[in-house]
C-alpha cells in the first residue's frame, strides 16, 4: 500500500497507508489503514477526503451515507473512479472517521485499488475547473463537530457484502454463584487410658501368705520394742 505522510495543523506529523481512495461527485475520498481493531477485533480504517491539497474529516451526515455506499460498491466488485494520491499532503488535527470492516471487506478493499495512471491524462484536462464540497461553518452543527472524534468508531457490517459469520458473544453472568464448600467434620480422637501408668501410684498387692505373717510379725516386734523402751524410759 502506498504510504502517505500528513502534516497535521498542529504540527505533528503521521504517516498513513492507503487502503483506497476514489472520486465521487468529483470529491476525492481516502481510506486509510487504522492498523488498530475495533472492540470486536475487527480492523479499522479512517475515512477522509481532501480538499484543496488537505485531509479533513467528513462532518455532513449525507455525504457520510454516500460514501459507505461508495464502500460498499467496490467491496461487492462494482466499477468506481479510483484516484491517486500525492505522497505528502497536510491535515486537520481531527481528519477522519473511524469505521470498521469484516477482515474479508477489508481487504476487498486493498485488493480492488488500482492507482490510475496520470500520463494518459488528456490534454484538457488542465483546463477543467475541479469541483471542491465548500463546507460553510453555519452548517457544522455540534453534532457533526462530535461525529468525528476519533475515539469512537462505526461498525460498518453489511451480511451481505461479506461470508463472514457473525461474531456473537456468550453473555457474562453479573455475579457468579457462591460454591458451598463442605467442611470436613473432625471427629475428637478418644483419649486412650494407660493402664500401667494408672497402677503406678497403687501399692503391689501381697499374694503370698508367709510374707503377710513376716510383715506383720516386724510390725508388732517394733511396736513392742516401742513400748518397752518407753517404759524403761519412765523407771
Amino acid at each position: 500500500m502506498t504510504k502517505v505522510k500528513l502534516n497535521l495543523v498542529s504540527g505533528n506529523i503521521q504517516e498513513r497507508e492507503v487502503v483506497t481512495a476514489f472520486k465521487y461527485n468529483d470529491v476525492k475520498y481516502i481510506i486509510f489503514d487504522g492498523e488498530s481493531t475495533g472492540s470486536m477485533g475487527l480492523p479499522i480504517i479512517l475515512v477522509c477526503k481532501e480538499v484543496l491539497g488537505k485531509v479533513v474529516g467528513i462532518t455532513d451526515a449525507e455525504e457520510w451515507k454516500n460514501t459507505k455506499e461508495c464502500l460498499k460498491k467496490i467491496i461487492s466488485g462494482e466499477k468506481i473512479e479510483y484516484a491517486s494520491v500525492n505522497s505528502e499532503l497536510k491535515a486537520d488535527d481531527i481528519y477522519y472517521r473511524q469505521l470498521t470492516l469484516p477482515v474479508a471487506s477489508f481487504d476487498a478493499l486493498k485488493n480492488s485499488y488500482v492507482i490510475p495512471d496520470t500520463s494518459e491524462v488528456g490534454s484538457d484536462a488542465s483546463n477543467a475547473t475541479p469541483v471542491f464540497e465548500q463546507i460553510v461553518p453555519e452548517d457544522i452543527t455540534k453534532t457533526d463537530i462530535s461525529s468525528i472524534n476519533p475515539v469512537p468508531a462505526d461498525t460498518f457490517n453489511n451480511p451481505q457484502l461479506n461470508n463472514e459469520p457473525a461474531v456473537t458473544s456468550e453473555p457474562v453472568p453479573s455475579s457468579i454463584p457462591a460454591v458451598e464448600q463442605a467442611v470436613p467434620v473432625v471427629e475428637k480422637p478418644v483419649e486412650e487410658y494407660n493402664l500401667n501408668e494408672a497402677s503406678s501410684n497403687v501399692a503391689p498387692a501381697i499374694n503370698n501368705y508367709d510374707e503377710l505373717k513376716n510383715e506383720f510379725l516386724k510390725s508388732a516386734e517394733k511396736l513392742f520394742d516401742e513400748i518397752y523402751n518407753k517404759i524403761n524410759h519412765n523407771d
